[in-house]
């Protein structure tokens, strides 16, 4: 379902860049006024190609928030997908964001966490995000906080029904440099709720507070490619059916490297390399030593200025 929603999107964008009279990419100028900082014009006699370039403002690195939300007035469709995680399924995972204010943006997404198999298995949620009101200033961060409610999902193990449900806080800045403008900086603490519940040939149900650090940085390669590296520890679920022991709820450590290029500027490709560490809360001597996972994601986000088409087509929500 992500994916069809992509490609549509992306065809449409494709399609409107194409547009004679849009700008060139070379020719870009900086918006004139802040309320047009990550989000195009809404002029009734913008062409589709001005309001397809932009400007745009993406909210998401790959598992934690950033400090920034979508412009308002822009739907912002994303999703990744790997056939590696998991031999002959496709692993994937979404974010449906709408802006409001260019401080907020409610959302539907996939958190993540890994399951009790073993595999990092993002967990659906729906959530507010907002960008504190503060003004910017150079070599001063800025901070953002995210509310994310989990919906349970149920999977089937030894004839049980496992029901899993992260409910999530973060707490983000982002930190750029005036010295090193091709440098970003993010960090925070997630502050997850996590449960787990069996019904069927077992029963059970215990939850757990965590305190997870995430940090992340982004190095601008060039005006429209950039990599991006990301570590967070995130909750781990853990139960074997057949020794007999209650399940665990506890953390384990997922890092993240790849690319992210501005195919166009409503469209956003990214590839990364994802790794997963496992360590128990209450067994720090696992360390290195403990289970690894590895795979390989391919992904894409595409901007759609709802409130300038809908000024174009009929008129409404204009300047």
């Amino acid at each position: 379902m992500h994916y069809r929603t992509v490609l549509v999107a992306l065809l449409v964008s494709r399609i409107a860049s194409a547009d004679p009279s849009s700008t060139d990419a070379s020719q870009e100028t900086k918006p004139e006024d802040s309320e047009h900082a990550s989000t195009p014009k809404r002029k009734r006699d913008a062409t589709l190609g001005k309001i397809f370039h932009g400007p745009f403002q993406s909210s998401r690195l790959y598992t934690m928030p950033t400090a920034d939300v979508v412009g308002a007035y822009v739907l912002s469709i994303s999703g990744d997908g790997s056939l590696l995680q998991e031999t002959g399924v496709l692993t994937s995972a979404g974010v449906v964001a709408v802006g409001f204010g260019d401080i907020g943006q409610l959302e539907y997404r996939h958190t993540s966490a890994i399951t009790v198999t073993g595999v990092n298995a993002p967990l659906p949620s729906a959530g507010v995000q907002i960008k504190l009101p503060i003004p910017e200033y150079p070599n001063v961060p800025v901070f953002g906080v995210s509310f994310r409610l989990g919906v349970p999902r149920t999977e089937q193990l030894a004839g049980t029904a496992i029901e899993e449900r992260v409910s999530d806080l973060f707490l983000v800045g982002r930190w750029r440099f005036e010295a090193a403008r091709w440098l970003t900086l993010h960090g925070g603490a997630r502050i997850s709720q996590a449960r787990i519940a069996l019904s069927g040939a077992n029963t059970f149900d215990t939850q757990r507070y965590l305190v997870l650090p995430t940090g992340a940085y982004e190095l601008q390669m060039n005006p429209t490619a950039k990599i991006v590296g990301e570590i967070a520890l995130a909750p781990r679920f853990a139960w074997m059916p057949e020794t007999g022991v209650d399940p665990t709820i506890g953390y384990g450590l997922l890092g993240r490297f790849g690319m992210r290029w501005n195919l166009l500027p409503s469209v956003i490709l990214d590839g990364s390399i994802g790794y997963q560490l496992d360590v128990a809360t209450n067994a720090p001597a696992e360390g290195p030593g403990a289970i690894v996972q590895w795979d390989i994601r391919l992904g894409a986000e595409v901007f759609v200025p709802w409130g300038a088409l809908a000024c174009r087509a009929v008129g409404a929500f204009c300047e």
